[in-house]
């Protein structure tokens, strides 16, 4: 496999890498070396074979996949020396897209994975520079490193100063992108990807973990949670899984792209009024939650038991109510001419994103259709 492209790419368990792993086994030249962590249940290998089946790999795909035992936790990933000496042999690009992206995430839990992951990410990546064939490292950021808790438009090629965050989720992340920047300016060749708040495929709504939006919309579908603190008008940045994988896939083989970032977000988020639409029109028997403004809610006016989980949504509630925008120049820039354009999301895209959810039984919801 001497004419391979050896690609290495963490993260793969989630929703992220699993699509990126999906797509990038398209390509027949393409050889990939999959970091698995060892689960409680299951062994590397099985967790890894059980996923090539649910994504319908041919015989000949499995082929063109190496496991790789290890734990970003850990110095070095904890790999083998033999797997760190294919990696210097036949790896050429390095995809970090392994991290917590629970919204709720403790601080200790955000740090341990999402900062000194990419810490040791970056270190294996130098060394496959230095001692290896590694041409390009690329990190999956968040839209969000910039801090929801502001009114801020943030520019791709730089953080802000004094962010002002929602949660541990949002300051590890800006925590990981200040060392990747670091990295960068010390020589490492490699670019940024910032996609915002993950969801479902553009055209069937299919996603393969309902998480970070998706249990917010369930308390509320379900009548848990009756009270919404926002403005009908506020917006909310959501981009399907296809337009992140595929942006990022098509910005990282320019050459051009290397040292900057991309916001792989919407250019036209859809509203909280527009949801409610949505609701309203396909599926009248779910819950109507009463929208508030912020400055009126009281949490003392919920039930016990709504409070709690009210506290539980904090980490969440921000990202119907933040001021932030997003400078896409870079992003723009690269994808004209690539075929892949900016997601609408709009009313049609809300209701594929609930259909699916509800098909999938997630949203158990009286449909009047």
């Amino acid at each position: 496999m001497n004419d391979m492209r050896g690609i290495f790419l963490t993260g793969i368990t989630g929703t992220l890498g699993r699509e990126m792993l999906r797509e990038l086994i398209q390509t027949p030249e393409n050889l990939l070396f999959l970091l698995v962590r060892a689960g409680n249940r299951s062994a590397p290998g099985v967790r890894l074979e059980k996923m090539m089946s649910e994504l319908g790999f041919s015989a000949a795909q499995r082929q063109r996949v190496v496991l790789l035992e290890g734990d970003i936790t850990q110095a070095g990933f904890g790999l083998k020396a033999e797997d760190l000496q294919r990696l210097l042999a036949e790896a050429h690009v390095f995809y970090h897209a392994a991290a917590l992206t629970q919204l709720n995430g403790s601080r200790e839990d955000c740090e341990r994975i999402n900062v000194g992951g990419t810490l040791h990410a970056l270190e294996i990546a130098k060394k496959l520079v230095r001692e290896g064939r590694l041409a390009r490292f690329f990190y999956f950021s968040t839209a969000y490193a910039a801090g929801s808790r502001q009114k801020y438009c943030s520019f791709e090629d730089r953080l802000p100063e004094h962010p002002v965050f929602a949660n541990f989720y949002e300051s590890s992340k800006y925590a990981s992108e200040t060392n990747v920047r670091k990295a960068f300016a010390a020589g490492l060749p490699g670019a940024i990807f910032r996609p915002s708040i993950v969801v479902g495929h553009s055209e069937t709504g299919e996603v393969s973990q309902f998480n970070v939006i998706y249990p917010f919309m369930r308390l509320f579908a379900h009548g848990m949670l009756r009270i919404l603190p926002t403005r009908l008008e506020n917006s909310f940045n959501i981009v399907p899984i296809d337009f992140v994988v595929k942006a990022a896939l098509a910005i990282s083989e320019n050459p051009a792209c290397l040292g900057k970032a991309f916001h792989l977000v919407t250019q036209t988020p859809p509203t909280i009024e527009t949801l409610i639409r949505v609701k309203k029109e396909d599926y009248p028997g779910m819950a109507d939650p009463l929208v508030v403004a912020p400055a009126d809610f009281r949490r003392e006016d919920l039930e016990p038991a709504e409070q709690f989980i009210y506290d539980m949504l904090q980490p969440y509630l921000g990202y119907l109510n933040d001021d932030l925008t997003f400078d896409t120049a870079n992003t723009a820039a690269f994808l004209a001419g690539t075929g892949v354009e900016f997601p609408k999301t709009d009313a049609d895209f809300l209701r594929t994103l609930l259909r699916y959810a509800v098909g999938q039984g997630y949203l158990v919801i009286p449909s009047s259709k």
